[in-house]
């Protein structure tokens, strides 16, 4: 009978049903072998105890159990619990170890308690505890059902122990040891149904590449645990989640009307600009946040997008600040993408053009110069103006590939208008603030003009 209770039980266990079922399964299997016996199964966690599965017992009776912690004077399980070898209590009534609890169990008619503690790797997990309506000890065969069951709950119990550590393991960032992306969208999820009002933040840390290049990666990799770190005691670990890289997400949740998002994000970047030793090196981290509300968008997927547009805002022109998301922000970061997909489309299909606009002095009306306009052709021949596609100018690289591209052509144009001896003093062409920080602005002139008109002699200037 043993064995058929084992095979069972252990079907179960490898089916991976959950714990509280498979011991549940096995306390009624056992009180169908042993019929004058109540079966308890306590779960140990902490020093404490809680009911694993009593299907026999009164509920009252379980949760009373509940949350008590092991010791010497703890009824049978928690002094099985405390001692780590099994108790045997012949007679409630008189028993010393249940002087606090009789009073539990003597109305429900029960007389002898048997508890035998479940060990895994050397520590106390639980216990296994017979009850019984008259004063006696364990039988032999009783105390084999006994053994039997101590083993299979040992290992009910520790195969859920390695499921919930890979769970937990497949939900949590193994660098900081906060929760992750995964477990981020899980959250998200949740927050579908949640009845109080919440906002996200989004977090970017703006010098996490700084550090690993001048650094290296392991004063990266401190900079990073050190911010998570900062992040959990401002707004808790449960709250705060690394998605990957330099980029964190904060879950602000609220019982008001509204959530408000500058304290928290004021709180944050104020935290985090304090001196870091990375790897042996004083850093002060820096990061931009943005964030989006509830009542800003119809689910949490749109929040999330909302929270990903202010943090792009914000880092494109508050860098290092907050930026909280405002009706119609999506769709300026909106033409911005569509205004660099196009130009840098125009740019690989050689459609930028340089137009002129003449230069006159007023009191001769003589053209004296002229200045270089940038416009782009459509597929249909159509001309946009610069305006048109300012916004992809904030894109650094978009800037100079088209700076170097007017250039290249007014150059040519130059050279062209020489050949054919045509008067000329100047051309002015608008240049951008990435070309002037990038600093080889006059050699990109002398390039220019070297290859358009390689016989003259020119004089380009970058006033």
């Amino acid at each position: 009978m043993t064995l058929q209770l084992q095979n069972v039980i252990l079907e179960q266990i490898a089916r991976g049903e959950p714990l509280k079922i498979t011991i549940g399964s096995l306390c009624r299997a056992v009180e169908a072998i042993a019929t004058d016996a109540v079966c308890s199964v306590l779960a140990v966690d902490e020093g404490r105890l809680q009911t694993l599965a009593a299907p026999t017992l009164p509920d009252d009776f379980s949760n009373a159990i509940n949350g008590l912690r092991v010791g010497p004077l703890v009824g049978s399980c928690g002094t099985a619990a405390f001692l780590g070898k099994p108790v045997v209590v012949t007679d409630i009534a008189t028993d010393p170890r249940w002087r606090d609890f009789r009073d539990m169990a003597s109305p429900l008619g029960y007389r002898a308690c048997w508890s035998s503690p479940i060990i895994i790797d050397e520590k106390v997990v639980g216990t296994f505890a017979f009850y019984f309506r008259e004063q006696r000890g364990p039988s032999l065969r009783e105390q084999e059902i006994v053994d039997a069951s101590v083993h299979l709950c040992a290992l009910a119990i520790e195969r859920d122990r390695r499921v919930a550590e890979r769970e937990r393991l497949s939900y949590t960032d193994w660098m900081t040891g906060l929760p992750n992306r995964l477990r981020f969208q899980q959250r998200l999820s949740d927050l579908t149904t949640c009845a109080n009002n919440w906002g996200i933040l989004l977090l970017d840390l703006d010098n996490l590449k700084l550090v690993n290049d001048t650094f290296g990666h392991t004063a990266g990799d401190d900079l990073i645990r050190i911010v998570s770190q900062r992040l959990s005691a401002v707004v808790g670990a449960y709250d705060t989640f690394r998605l990957g890289g330099d980029e964190f997400a904060i879950v602000v949740t609220g019982a008001a009307e509204t959530v408000d998002l500058k304290v928290p994000a004021a709180e944050i970047l104020e935290t985090l600009k304090k001196a870091a030793d990375c790897a042996g090196h004083v850093v002060f981290p820096a990061a931009t946040i943005g964030g989006s509300r509830r009542d800003q968008a119809a689910s949490a997927e749109g929040v999330l997008k909302n929270a990903d547009v202010a943090l792009y805002h914000a880092k494109d022109t508050r860098r290092g600040n907050f930026f909280e998301y405002a009706s119609g922000l999506g769709t300026a970061i909106t033409r911005r993408f569509r205004a660099v997909r196009d130009t840098e489309l125009a740019l690989r299909e050689d459609r930028i053009r340089a137009f002129y606009q003449p230069i006159v002095r007023l009191d001769t009306r003589e053209v004296v110069g002229f200045e270089a306009l940038c416009r782009m052709q459509t597929h249909s021949g159509d001309i946009i103006a610069a305006a048109m596609f300012h916004e992809a100018t904030k894109d650094a690289k978009i800037a100079s590939d088209l700076t170097q591209r007017m250039l290249l052509q007014v150059a040519d144009d130059i050279s062209s208008w020489l050949d054919e001896g045509l008067p000329l003093q100047h051309v002015g062409i608008n240049i951008s603030a990435v070309d002037l920080h990038i600093g080889n602005l006059g050699e990109r002139l002398c390039d220019a003009f070297a290859a358009a008109c390689p016989a003259r002699s020119h004089h380009p200037r970058s006033d």
